[in-house]
């Protein structure tokens, strides 16, 4: 039989080689009792495993061929828009909801900014939310309980950089702590049929601290305070602890699922892909006197590495934080950028930072140069083998672990937006620069100091009436959630969907009911301010999503 009620749980960037073994030393009780009296199984994310393609995809039960949003940002020619939930070319399941009358509570779901207007119920949105701007639907959401309990958090206050591990921690156990009196309240407070909350100090934490917890990390430093190796798993236990909160509050009849958007593991070495493409003959710089400078300069080392390297020293790494846009672009400038790309002879490219290369085609670039068709698909195959071509700088072996073509992972009228190839390089502990590159080393330790980088394998784990106990099943994709949270309701599941429902992790599985496409009207596609734009940039730069 259908559930009443479902409480979903978002661990971002959560996995199961941390959370199963610290469930069973009884670090993580709460986790401990979901997993013994439901089910659980990986949950592959998208590709590549990133936070911005991979919560839509699980929100709209699509791939990102079908809903738009393929990155943190999408390309203008040499330049790029931060995405936002308008660019979800999809209904999200908080809208299907909605519109089938029932009550839903969402809150710090990453690309839900800005707020989708609900008839039946509320929404906080997440990251990618500009601190200033309106985060909540009712408009006055937040406004009614802050004085009760405190201002609501969406993102941190404090970047990660050596030295600053302490106040980092601080902040993240903050963030953990603000989110769950939130949450608790709005479970009492406000009406809910599905509520969602998202915790990202999972995710943030892991980028940062992973050399700390990991002995075998080549950066694990064997001499650091206690506070800081077991940091990361104090973070987890603190959000186990917000677990057992929210388990006291839900009804008997209440599914609840706990899942996050990827995994996570060791992150070794950051790869210059398009240095490796100019070496290769399949990027062009320009011939001009200004690019030759600055090409003369990135080669022997002025970088935008090296000058984050002295401000590190000097101790005012965090200055971009205080600095415009338009600043900050003229100084990024000054070094070798897509800006000094001759586009006209280059043939490929990368953009974004898990191994995302496009081959730069007539009509779907700017300045395109490949002719669609089989000269497209022989540069691809050049990229292919000059990427096989790489050799692990420390052991001399192939980094590559697997190749995935653009029409292997998306279908759909927005598939041909994708990459046209993601290379996983040493199964993710390597990724690549985001943006053009800012070292002129073809492997380099990631600028921030980054010693933890995402996964595919995500987690999911369900329990509840009629769910199955002590289970452990194959693994399934994040496509699989939103229809499942129809299916435990008894909605139907629309057509379009590309996801299909677990029904098998229910004891005695109901009918499965499929509905035609329903063409529920979507929002206008916007962008933010350039204010806001800025602003969010400079997190993802904070963060190590772009450089």
């Amino acid at each position: 039989m259908p559930v009443s009620k479902v409480l979903i749980i978002g661990l971002d960037g959560g996995t199961f080689s941390l959370i199963r073994p610290w469930a069973e030393q009884g670090y993580l009780p709460n986790l401990k009792k979901l997993l013994d009296e439901g089910v659980s199984r990986d949950l592959m994310s998208t590709y590549p495993p990133v936070t911005s393609p991979a919560w839509p995809t699980f929100m709209t039960g699509v791939n990102p061929g079908k809903h738009g949003v393929f990155d943190f940002i999408r390309m203008h020619g040499t330049s790029f828009d931060t995405v936002n939930s308008t660019f979800i070319r999809q209904p999200t399941l908080w809208q299907r909801l909605d519109t089938a009358g029932m009550r839903v509570g969402v809150m710090n779901v990453p690309v839900t900014y800005p707020p989708q207007p609900l008839k039946n119920g509320w929404m906080i949105t997440g990251m990618l939310s500009p601190r200033a701007a309106k985060v909540c639907t009712p408009d006055d959401l937040i406004q009614r309980y802050e004085k009760e309990i405190g201002p609501y958090r969406i993102s941190p206050n404090v970047q990660y950089t050596h030295g600053r591990e302490d106040e980092f921690i601080d902040d993240l156990t903050d963030l953990v702590e603000t989110r769950g009196r939130w949450t608790e309240h709005l479970m009492q407070h406000e009406p809910w049929d599905v509520m969602m909350t998202v915790y990202s100090s999972t995710d943030i934490g892991s980028h940062a601290l992973w050399r700390f917890n990991d002995p075998t990390h080549p950066q694990h430093p064997a001499d650091a305070p206690e506070r800081h190796k077991t940091a990361l798993r104090d973070l987890y236990a603190k959000v186990d602890e917000q677990v057992g909160k929210m388990l006291a509050l839900v009804p008997d009849d209440t599914a609840v699922l706990v899942m996050s958007d990827h995994g996570f593991g060791p992150l070794h070495y950051s790869v210059n892909l398009n240095l490796m493409l100019m070496k290769t003959g399949l990027m062009k710089l320009k011939r001009t006197p200004l690019t030759r400078l600055k090409s003369w300069l990135f080669w022997r080392g002025i970088t935008p590495k090296s000058v984050y390297q002295v401000l590190e020293k000097l101790g005012i790494n965090n200055i971009a934080m205080r600095v415009s846009k338009k600043s900050r672009n003229a100084v990024v400038g000054k070094f070798l950028s897509y800006e000094d790309v001759d586009w006209e002879n280059t043939k490929a490219f990368s953009m974004g930072h898990v191994g995302q290369i496009y081959v730069n085609t007539e009509g779907q670039h700017p300045q395109g140069s490949v002719p669609p068709g089989m000269d497209e698909i022989e540069v691809r195959e050049q990229v292919i083998q000059a990427l096989y071509d790489l050799r692990h700088p420390e052991t001399g072996q192939p980094i590559v672990s697997r190749i995935i073509r653009k029409e292997e992972e998306f279908n759909g009228p927005f598939a041909i937006n994708g990459p046209d190839i993601q290379v996983v390089l040493d199964d993710y502990r390597m990724i690549s620069f985001p943006l053009f590159g800012a070292a002129a080393e073809l492997f380099t330790g990631q600028i921030r100091g980054d010693s933890g980088s995402h996964r595919s394998e995500g987690v999911f784990i369900a329990s509840g009436p009629g769910i199955r106990q002590h289970a452990v099943d194959p693994a399934a994709h994040i496509t699989d959630v939103a229809p499942t949270v129809l299916y435990l309701l008894g909605r139907p599941i629309p057509e379009e969907i590309d996801g299909k429902p677990l029904a098998d992790i229910m004891e005695n599985p109901h009918e499965v009911v499929f509905a035609e496409t329903d063409d529920q009207a979507l929002s206008a596609e916007t962008g933010l301010s350039a204010a806001q734009t800025a602003e969010i940039e400079e997190r993802l730069r904070s963060l190590g999503y772009l450089e």
